[in-house]
């Protein structure tokens, strides 16, 4: 799924959703943003990250959840027929039953792309995830969880798996980035992702500062050696460089499941990042 940024991004919409005002794109540049949460898909919205807002009526959508099509052109995890069509709101489960998304396992609450044929469900930030994020010869490709019309889970904990051993079994049953190091697998649940973005945000640390970055690569470094890799004691520059790589991957994932559509552009460029 496509969303219009840059100069492409209309100013003001008016909204089905939201039928009484329009609505009109907000950036940081404009001004301060806070967090927020979206009255779209009633998922949060990560503070400086653009979005539609109604002041009179204190109503806002990202603008994945604002611009997002009617239908969902064919998903690269679902070949083969799934069809994705935009919901207002998640259909009626069994009593006691309970909606998730399956690309990262939060309950669906709002807006959802909604296969009818395979029950399938996808959070409209989530749709947009790029399938592939690459730099050099490293790439991270977008893979399945254990759910119908995709492939087998991940094997093992990724980067970011914490908590009880249930809950990590729990997220490798959806989306997940997968790249190669020396030899070795190693992934990056969407689930985990999505959870160490939140915790950023309630920190107030999703923007970085250069303090913040130093703090989370020694962090990024441990949790790579300690979960994703089983080989230890990488002190290499190719290592230091691929955990750059890593590092910027978890924020791109971060920004564009927040509701930052600039970050998908990031990965579809390639942005390089410094040696050293």
């Amino acid at each position: 799924m496509k969303v219009k940024t840059s100069n492409d991004t209309p100013a003001e919409i008016s909204h089905p959703f939201h039928p009484a005002h329009s609505l009109k794109l907000v950036t940081a540049a404009a001004e301060t943003v806070d967090e927020f949460l979206c009255d779209g898909c009633k998922e949060h919205g990560a503070a400086g990250c653009p979005r539609y807002t109604c002041e009179a009526c204190d109503f806002d959508l990202h603008s994945a959840c604002a611009l997002a099509a009617d239908v969902l052109p064919e998903h690269a995890l679902f070949k083969g027929g799934a069809s994705f069509v935009l919901l207002h709101e998640p259909p009626p489960t069994d009593p006691g039953g309970r909606r998730v998304c399956d690309a990262c396992g939060d309950e669906v609450r709002g807006f959802v792309y909604h296969c009818f044929e395979s029950d399938l469900d996808i959070h409209p930030c989530c749709a947009c995830l790029p399938g592939r994020i690459a730099f050099g010869d490293i790439a991270f490709e977008l893979c399945g969880g254990g759910g119908a019309g995709s492939s087998s889970r991940a094997p093992r904990r990724c980067a970011f798996c914490t908590g009880p051993e249930r809950s990590r079994r729990a997220r490798r049953e959806f989306w997940r980035y997968r790249s190669d190091y020396d030899g070795e697998a190693m992934y990056l649940h969407v689930a985990c992702v999505k959870k160490k973005t939140y915790e950023s945000l309630a920190a107030g640390h999703f923007h970085r500062t250069h303090d913040d970055d130093g703090k989370n690569m020694k962090v990024m470094r441990a949790s790579v050696l300690n979960g994703a890799l089983q080989k230890k004691g990488r002190t290499s520059k190719a290592f230091k460089r691929f955990l750059k790589i890593v590092f910027f991957v978890v924020r791109v994932v971060g920004g564009v499941l927040f509701g930052d559509p600039t970050a998908m552009v990031v990965a579809v460029v390639g942005l390089l990042l410094p040696d050293g």
